[in-house]
């Protein structure tokens, strides 16, 4: 509970146990219990968070396979303090650096070159924000169906530098004072860190390039709870509204609809790839002011549970091949005797593939139906 909340004299809402939670009053017209992958006590630290659910997507990252984690929940219920953390308990900017440049220090015979981005979007405007001149990023995609955005991206190469970077962005990030939280997040922001590896023994060998996106959403609110108004009211609608898109397409996942609303918001666009693959869902527990928009977060919740995560390989192969070996033998001491000719067949087939999984178009596409 934050400080607000404990000077209301708000009682705690939730009952814990291992990965379900349910209401505390069980005279409640809610009797809904919810289960989840992993639930974590007010008392848990980020590192707890960090080491049962991050640091295996963390792994993934760093062995070629892109990754997603991000913050989802109502204002003030502690996402930012998830992702930035403080001085007594870091949070995941650090923890993912820690251990990403470990990695890059024990693995000897590899040569690594990593990259970091920082966006927001804003009023469903994306802004740079590592370079304050680059406004109004247009949202692009390349023959792959891939998003891109001309942001600038800053090499790194330790953790301090991802740190630097993730801080001078927070200068530019819009924040503002509502009831509900003294430094509410206005914007969604999107930290992305680019990982290229190759073989320090192979000149010419393949590059392996994957991505980690660390996102922050802004938290849903109420109006009637906010007190908002002018800009600040724009900016809670706004939120709002990417925050529903987001949760329609989520339902639309789940229930495994053929179309998948993303254009219709920015947020959904940029997390498209993000979505229908590894995604971390970080609720927090709320209080009793609040019922009403902490159940719909938590069963906006199971329907993300719900969604087929499946990790998809960024170097697929797009045909089936065939290494034939042929060998023919014959008996030394016989001029004309018989030939004996066998052969060895060595395959590997393109995987099979589920459109509503890997979001093929085009030749894509065209090369997963054949």
């Amino acid at each position: 509970m934050i400080h607000r909340e404990v000077a209301d004299g708000l009682e705690r809402l939730w009952n814990v146990r291992v990965n379900c939670i349910w209401e505390a009053d069980e005279s409640s017209r809610h009797g809904e219990v919810y289960i989840f992958d992993h639930v974590f006590k007010q008392e848990c630290t980020n590192s707890d968070v960090y080491g049962s659910v991050v640091k295996p997507l963390v792994d993934s990252f760093m062995e070629g396979f892109n990754a997603t984690i991000f913050a989802y929940g109502q204002t003030s219920s502690g996402k930012t303090h998830t992702i930035l953390g403080n001085k007594t308990d870091p949070g995941l900017f650090q923890l993912v650096s820690n251990q990403l440049f470990q990695h890059v220090a024990d693995q000897v015979d590899k040569r690594y070159l990593i990259r970091c981005s920082y966006i927001e979007i804003y009023n469903e405007k994306i802004n740079d924000l590592l370079d304050k001149s680059n406004q109004g990023l247009t949202i692009r995609e390349d023959i792959k169906g891939n998003v891109l955005l001309d942001a600038r991206e800053a090499v790194v190469d330790n953790v301090d530098k991802v740190m630097e970077n993730m801080m001078q962005g927070n200068k530019i990030r819009r924040v503002a004072a509502t009831r509900m939280n003294e430094r509410s997040s206005r914007s969604h922001t999107i930290f992305r860190i680019i990982l290229e590896s190759k073989d320090a023994n192979q000149k010419d060998g393949p590059v392996h390039i994957s991505y980690l996106n660390l996102m922050d959403l802004a938290g849903s609110e109420r109006v009637s709870l906010t007190k908002a108004a002018g800009e600040r009211l724009k900016e809670g609608a706004n939120i709002n509204k990417s925050l529903s898109v987001l949760g329609n397409v989520i339902r639309q996942l789940s229930e495994g609809k053929e179309f998948i609303s993303y254009r219709d918001s920015k947020l959904t666009r940029l997390l498209s790839q993000a979505l229908g693959g590894n995604v971390l869902l970080d609720a927090r527990e709320a209080v009793v002011d609040n019922v009403d928009k902490v159940m719909e977060n938590m069963m906006q919740g199971n329907k993300i549970r719900r969604v087929a995560a499946t990790r998809m390989n960024e170097r697929s192969s797009r045909s089936h091949t065939i290494f034939r070996i042929i060998l023919e033998s014959k008996d030394a001491n016989q001029k004309d005797g018989p030939v004996h000719i066998s052969y060895l067949n060595l395959m590997d087939l393109a995987g099979s593939e589920r459109v509503s999984l890997t979001k093929a178009a085009g030749e894509r596409l065209k090369e997963g139906l054949t």
